[in-house]
């Protein structure tokens, strides 16, 4: 039983590794082209105004 957790451990290590992985890649590639940065700056700003809107009106 000792050795199936162990091995159950690593998978999850690796998954997360590998996860980390390529939201780092991602991240590097939008962050190196400037279209995509203001595709997402654009979308981060609407989620901030309607955060905001809904904090002020106290509507959900």
């Amino acid at each position: 039983m000792g050795a199936s957790l162990l091995a159950d451990d690593v998978a999850i290590t690796g998954g997360i590794s590998t996860i980390t992985s390529v939201v780092s890649q991602v991240w590097t590639t939008m962050t190196g082209n400037p279209l995509v940065m203001a595709f997402v700056g654009a979308s981060l700003l609407g989620v901030g105004i309607g955060v905001v809107r809904k904090l002020t009106k106290g509507k959900a």
